[in-house]
């Protein structure tokens, strides 16, 4: 890219409210009213109000000048910037207010733009120049804002990161021109459609009961979220039926529960069964009930899925027999294992065995913890199966159990609205924290094989998803899914900070590894609220898919109680 001096000056005078087209029945005539105006005894006044400029947005230049309100016409408001490179913006939000009695409609949203001094119909390929919602919904014709309310626009200007050489100076003025008329019976939306995103944002921000995460994530395969995240939250002293009686949605005929917001807008919901009469007081709030995977004999099973041609799983437990010899490492040649550096007893460094006194053998022990051991083949050392069960580009090639289950139901119930939702990553993470005896080079042999969410409890609420092949997405080819539907994490469930997140009556299995010792352990969440591991490790326990909305769903109806949910059209 070719960087040098040349300013693009964009000369920005935003006009709104030229209120043209207010029918009255008495007068049959039209009425083209600027700023207030009053007829009878009502009152007309929709006007500007309340600019708040991005904080990353340009500095103002010394031949700049910030967007204010015309302090002669409270229905225009003007600033010049000058953006110099790409990535460059300026943004900001400014209110519209009905203060008067008259509710009304946009008749028309008119936006002109020119160039060098000629109009033109669209923006030049560098520049970007959106007018929305602030939540980021489309204005729309025919929108009611009704008397007595406040609506807030979005005006952005962004010269694009993609611009492969910089254009020639160029000053660009533009202007915004909605035409707000009296509302009439072809007059939508009495109530201004509210992004599921903001409520858990204006909860965090007026210090409600959720928080602005702050700590690693990734929500998209394919882009680097900008958005904060925001999930709900309490203190340990308090009760769950706070958080309860605001995250009810219903959603694809289903009610769903708000788990968090994403990085890239967007709002993920869990499963919480079905609607009765437009309520959400289900006594059972998963799909079904469900193995994680047929066996749970090998580090493999953990996978949401998995290589079974991969897999070495727990072949038994009892020492090599008497005068054995055990290795620090193999080599492997013409089909025959050769133990390395070798000793009579296994310990923290010597975890090979042949199982004989020659040290050489065409399949070989390996001891991971106290006298349980695996056996390896084909010239395998540990590291490569552990590579090959668990990270290599192939390991996702089998369904488990409970993956079958959620695409089953998505299939049956969720296509039709895939259009509606976000491809956020569902993450499976398989990275490791501890080896123990898996390490042949000092693991040691009397501790467990963990997996990084294991038992540092500020790292289970890390949002980052570390392997390429763990996180699970429709884009991602190394962890395709089919459908964009996952399950929740260990870290999303650990949010909540206490017994807030209940799953009654259900426990449920969530995506995160824990560990493995003969068998696999995978978290659930108890009925209780509490992530935790299940007693039993072939468990029988709820499924409650998770899906994301994307960014800039909006509701219409509703308050978030279990009476009285969001409804999301």
């Amino acid at each position: 890219m070719r960087r040098d001096n040349k300013k693009i000056t964009i000369k920005f005078i935003l006009f709104s409210l030229l209120l043209i087209g207010v029918v009255y029945a008495i007068l049959q005539t039209n009425l083209q009213i600027n700023g207030t105006a009053k007829i009878k005894a009502n009152t007309w006044d929709i006007h500007f109000d309340n600019i708040v400029v991005n904080e990353n947005s340009v500095s103002i230049g010394e031949n700049d000048s910030a967007a204010t309100i015309d302090p002669d016409n409270n229905c225009k408001v003007d600033f010049e910037v000058t953006l110099s490179l790409p990535g460059d913006f300026y943004e900001f939000t400014i209110d519209v207010v009905n203060e008067g009695t008259i509710d009304g409609m946009i008749g028309e949203l008119n936006k002109t733009l020119k160039v060098n001094n000629e109009a033109v119909s669209e923006a030049p390929d560098y520049l970007d120049y959106i007018v929305t919602y602030s939540d980021g919904v489309e204005i729309e014709e025919n929108h009611k804002i009704s008397a007595g309310t406040t609506e807030t626009y979005l005006v952005r200007l962004e010269f694009k990161t993609d611009i492969e050489e910089l254009p020639e100076a160029t000053t660009i003025s533009t202007s915004l021109l909605p035409q707000y008329i009296q509302a009439d019976s072809t007059a939508t939306h009495v109530l201004h459609p509210h992004s599921l995103y903001n409520v858990l944002k204006e909860e965090a921000e007026n210090g409600g009961i959720a928080k602005k995460f702050t700590g690693l994530h990734k929500d998209s395969f394919t882009v680097m979220g900008t958005h904060d995240i925001y999930h709900w939250y309490l203190d340990i002293s308090a009760t769950g039926d706070l958080i309860h009686n605001k995250d009810n949605v219903i959603f694809a005929g289903f009610c769903w529960q708000i788990l968090r917001t994403t990085d890239t807008g967007g709002t993920k919901l869990m499963f919480n069964g079905y609607p009765n009469e437009g309520k959400c007081n289900n006594p059972s709030a998963a799909i079904t009930r469900s193995y994680y995977v047929n066996f749970t004999n090998s580090p493999a099973y953990v996978g949401y899925m998995y290589n079974p041609s991969t897999k070495i799983s727990h072949r038994g437990s009892g020492w090599a027999e008497e005068g054995s010899l055990y290795g620090n490492g193999v080599t492997y040649n013409n089909g025959i294992y050769t133990l390395t550096d070798t000793t009579s007893s296994a310990d923290n460094n010597h975890h090979y065995s042949c199982n004989n006194t020659s040290g050489q053998c065409n399949s070989v022990r390996y001891y991971y913890s106290n006298s349980n051991y695996t056996i390896l083949n084909d010239g395998r050392n540990i590291e490569q199966a552990l590579t090959d069960m668990l990270s290599a580009d192939n390991v996702n090639q089998t369904n488990s159990v409970v993956k079958t289950t959620v695409d089953n139901w998505y299939r049956n119930n969720m296509t039709s609205y895939t259009s509606k939702l976000e491809d956020t990553i569902f993450c499976n993470d398989r990275s490791i924290s501890e080896y123990g005896g898996w390490n042949p080079n000092g693991g040691n042999i009397t501790s467990s094989f963990n997996f990084l969410k294991f038992n540092n409890y500020s790292i289970k609420r890390d949002l980052e998803c570390l392997n390429e092949t763990d996180q699970f997405s429709l884009e991602n080819s190394k962890a395709k899914l089919t459908y964009p539907v996952g399950l929740p994490t260990a870290s999303e469930m650990n949010l909540y900070n206490n017994n807030s997140a209940r799953t009654l009556p259900n426990s449920i299995w969530l995506m995160t590894p824990y560990r493995f010792t003969t068998n696999i352990s995978v978290y659930i969440h108890e009925y209780t609220g509490f992530v935790t591991v299940p007693y039993e490790i072939d468990g029988y326990y709820g499924v409650r898919p998770v899906i994301s909305l994307a960014p800039g769903t909006v509701y219409y109806f509703g308050d978030g109680s279990k009476n009285n949910p969001y409804i999301v059209e």
